[in-house]
């Protein structure tokens, strides 16, 4: 009975520790992920052409749309030099990528972002993103990414629409005060 076992045991090894041939493939799609967000949080936008397909398209969060890396890097420069200081991006894969074929797979997550501004504000968003990634040359490579935010509800609106609502209340105690002082300059009574 023990003899039975231990080869029971061997036959049924390779089948148990063996690896998917996907697994290979779902490690490397791993550290590209890495790669490519600790490329954007650091703001090397150039890091990201060894992970691009020859043909790429990247829409982000705010519907602009790319095929270059040299005008993504001009967005991101201009985005980092109008309000934000820093921008740290957080994708989690919700599943493993989902093959098409050997050579084309499908991923989709979610990204907790934390934007701070120039002023010292800070505000986290959660995105979502599609991915298409593509073998080429024996590697994987990002195809297509799009990045998209709830319009409706997300913190970014909801600072806009705060520091609109405390705009208009500057403005209306600045209008009262200038009423209450035109007010007095022109009623003025006379001396008796």
């Amino acid at each position: 009975m023990k003899r039975f076992c231990v080869l029971v045991l061997l036959t049924l090894a390779p089948t148990l520790f063996a690896q998917s041939p996907q697994d290979a493939d779902h490690e490397e799609l791993r550290g590209m992920m890495r790669a490519a967000t600790q490329a954007l949080n650091a703001r090397q936008v150039d890091a990201l052409a060894p992970l691009m397909a020859r043909r790429f398209v990247i829409t982000t969060v705010d519907g602009r749309t790319f095929r270059d890396l040299a005008s993504f890097k001009t967005y991101i420069d201009q985005l980092y030099g109008s309000k934000v200081r820093s921008i740290e991006f957080r994708p989690e894969a919700a599943e493993l990528t989902e093959f098409a074929d050997a050579d084309t797979g499908l991923s989709w997550g979610k990204s907790t972002d934390t934007y701070t501004f120039n002023d010292g504000d800070s505000r986290t968003m959660t995105s979502h993103w599609t991915a298409v990634v593509q073998k080429q040359d024996g590697r994987w490579k990002l195809a297509a990414l799009h990045i998209s935010a709830n319009i409706l509800d997300n913190p970014v609106v909801e600072a806009a629409k705060r520091y609109a609502w405390m705009a208009a209340g500057a403005g209306l105690l600045a209008g009262l005060i200038l009423g209450f002082a035109l007010r007095a300059i022109t009623t003025r009574r006379p001396a008796p």
